[in-house]
Formats: C-alpha cells, sequence, structure tokens
C-alpha cells in the first residue's frame, strides 16, 4: 500500500488529518486494537469535528475532490425539476427535501426552473448535517436567487412533518459507511482497520461479526465462485433501511428520487467485480490508499440498488420505476431543453454536455435512478422511457 506523502497537505490540511488520526487511534483502542470500515467510514466522513464533509476545505469542482453532475451541468437539475413539475402540479401542497444537498447548485437551478414554470413548491427544504456546506448552501442561494430565501428551509433533523413531499438524494448513497469482506472459497472474513506498531492504518481480517453474517447469508452463492487464484473482496452497506425510513418518515405521502452510480446485485457482486466498488478522491484522482489522507479525501462505495429495493419493501414503499439516468433524462423533457449561456462558448459547452448525456455515455449509464413511493402510486413510464425493474 502507498505511503501518503504530507508534503502535498497545507499545515492546516496537515492539522486536520492528524486531528482526525488522533481520533482514529483513540476509538481503535478503545475498541480492542481494531474497529468495522464503516465504522472507520463514518469518522473520516461524517464525524463533525474531523470528518470530511464538515471540513473547511473545498470538496466539489475543480478546486476540490470531485464533481457532481448538478456542479458539471444544468441538465440534471431541469429534468428533475421537470418531473417535480408535474408532481406538484397533481398536488399544490407538495414541499421538496433535498437531502446532501452539497454546495446548493442542485437547489440553485430547480428552483429557477420551477419558479419560470409556475410550479414552486410550498417550501424546499434542505437536510444537510454539515455546518460548512449549509453556509456555502446559503451563501449561494442568497447571491444568485435571493427572492428563493422566502422558499427555502434548513432542516436541523428529520423530526419535521413535512406532510406530502418530493425527496431528492442526488449522489448520497454511495457515501453511506459500508462494512468490508473478503472470501476464499473456504471462509468470508471481515475487513476491519487497525493500527500497526509504526501507528499506520491497516487493514485487519477477523471472523464477521453477527450482523455481517446474517446479510451476508444471501450472497454466499455469488461469493463462492470468485476468478481462479483470486481472494474475493467488497463491501455491503448495512445502513439502507434505516436511512429510508428516516428520509420516508418525515412524509406522509412521498415520491423519493434516489440518484447515484450502482448496479443491481447480480452486477454488483459479480464474480469478476473481485475487488468490490471501494474507492477514495484525492484531488480528482482515484487514491490507491484509502487510509492516505483520513479526513481530507472523499470514500465512495456503488450502491446495490436490489437491496435498496429490498429495503424499501420492508418500509411499505413501492419500487415506482428504476432505470438508467440517461433514460430518467430523456422522459423527463431532456430535449425539450435549450442552451442558456450568456455567451456562444457557454452554449457550445451546454450543447457538448447535453450530447454526452443522450449518446449512451458511461456517465448516462453508470448512474441509476430508482423513484420509490409511499402511499402514492404512479406508472413508471411516469418516470422513464425503458424501466429496468425486472433486473433488480
Amino acid at each position: 500500500m502507498p505511503r501518503p506523502t504530507f508534503s502535498k497537505l497545507s499545515a492546516e490540511q496537515r492539522l486536520h488529518t492528524e486531528n482526525c488520526m488522533e481520533r482514529l487511534g483513540q476509538e481503535i483502542n478503545a475498541q480492542g486494537g481494531s474497529i468495522g470500515f464503516d465504522r472507520y467510514m463514518q469518522l473520516v466522513l461524517h464525524d463533525p469535528a474531523v470528518g470530511y464533509y464538515h471540513t473547511q476545505q473545498p470538496i466539489f469542482g475543480k478546486h476540490g475532490d470531485f464533481v457532481t453532475a448538478p456542479d458539471s451541468s444544468v441538465h440534471l437539475a431541469y429534468c428533475i425539476a421537470h418531473a417535480c413539475a408535474g408532481l406538484i402540479q397533481d398536488d399544490a401542497q407538495r414541499n421538496i427535501l433535498e437531502i446532501g444537498a452539497g454546495r446548493g447548485q442542485l437547489a440553485l437551478d430547480m428552483l429557477r426552473y420551477l419558479h419560470v414554470w409556475g410550479t414552486a413548491p410550498h417550501k424546499y427544504y434542505i437536510f444537510e448535517p454539515s455546518e460548512t456546506l449549509r453556509n456555502a448552501q446559503r451563501e449561494l442561494l442568497e447571491e444568485h436567487m435571493p427572492e428563493s430565501m422566502s422558499v427555502v428551509e434548513w432542516l436541523p433533523d428529520l423530526h419535521a412533518e413535512l406532510g406530502s413531499a418530493i425527496v431528492i438524494a442526488n449522489e448520497v448513497l454511495d457515501a453511506l459507511p459500508v462494512k468490508c469482506f473478503v472470501s476464499d472459497l473456504r471462509q468470508i472474513n471481515e475487513r476491519c482497520v487497525t493500527l500497526t506498531d509504526q501507528g499506520e492504518l491497516d487493514w485487519h481480517t477477523q471472523e464477521p461479526s453477527y450482523e455481517l453474517d446474517v446479510a451476508l447469508d444471501y450472497l454466499t452463492v455469488m461469493l463462492d465462485s470468485p476468478p481462479a487464484g483470486e481472494l474475493y473482496c467488497s463491501e455491503i452497506c448495512l445502513q439502507l433501511g434505516e436511512t429510508l425510513a428516516a428520509w420516508s418518515g418525515c412524509c406522509e405521502q412521498c415520491i423519493m428520487f434516489l440518484i447515484d452510480y450502482g448496479y443491481p446485485q447480480s452486477e454488483y457482486y459479480h464474480p469478476q467485480r473481485h475487488m468490490g466498488t471501494l474507492r477514495s478522491y484525492f484531488r480528482h484522482r482515484v487514491a490507491e490508499n484509502l487510509f492516505a489522507y483520513p479526513g481530507l479525501q472523499d470514500i465512495t462505495a456503488d450502491v446495490d440498488f436490489s437491496a435498496l429495493a429490498q429495503a424499501a419493501g420492508r418500509l411499505q414503499m413501492g419500487v415506482l420505476s428504476f432505470s438508467s439516468q440517461r433514460n430518467f433524462m430523456l422522459a423527463n423533457h431532456l430535449l425539450d431543453w435549450r442552451p442558456a449561456g450568456e455567451t456562444q462558448a457557454e452554449q457550445v459547452a451546454q450543447i457538448a454536455q447535453l450530447k454526452q448525456l443522450t449518446l449512451g455515455s458511461a456517465v448516462g449509464e453508470r448512474f441509476q435512478v430508482m423513484v420509490l413511493g409511499k402511499g402514492i402510486e404512479y406508472g413508471p413510464d411516469r418516470f422513464t422511457l425503458r424501466d429496468m425493474r425486472t433486473r433488480l
């Protein structure tokens, strides 16, 4: 495993990652020498004091570590807004709840379109645990659409009663903590995180916890046939059910748009995908070492959409549609979009982005959109050109 080069970091960044390492060391020692990777991921991403999403360093855009679809173009916002506009026309009292709104670009672009179309929501709620990102969202909206501030409200938690709502989570599920495991045909073990004698983070293999062992029971057939001579390493998210319950629990009725990269289960745990999907990003590069810069690098894993559908079913939520992002966008008037750049160069760039989304690009096909309903029924053709629920 490549050793991190701390010379790449500023003094402020070094201090932050050192504080994160100290916090991890305390947790690992308190737990007898190792912690599950899900706990590691929770601390380095979401801890209010040392977590990645709470740092003052840039996260999104060219000065950060990665770019989300709303940051790179307006097209996704346009299409989600079209879907929301129809739902708001069906029920004028519908609110919108965005989970984890990043820099606020999706909220800004959607509210602009909905305002122009005369279909603004009763309220646009944002649930954002990071104070740093809340401030960035508020600053962006106040600067570019101050009139939206009467509609937008930030929720401190998800205990509010929002009535009928449209819930949007774009690239949020991929940041949920996951447990890691390894199979060698004879047994499955859990991959945990420990400290070496030199005080460096490293993998530690041990018997799986009861919770993980039970969760992996239904995957044993797929895990029993890794490529010859290879260990099978992957991950599983055990928090999908409680996450969906929290998001839907504040709504009497809701339509939920879940947009992320991922696969149905048979593809996620295919024998040839024997290194899993877990990866890290640092300054727009995939980092080989997941432990290089704790608290300063993004960690992400693809979404198992079959498990997501199963979790929704246990909550009595219906899967209304499942499709590629491309087919979702085409069904929601993507081809009606017209460039709105102030210069010809901006318009040309926007058209190029549109072509990338519509011509079967990796981005448009690797990202999936699952639409869930709680107390509301719609047919799949309302949301996609090609429904793929049978693949789940």
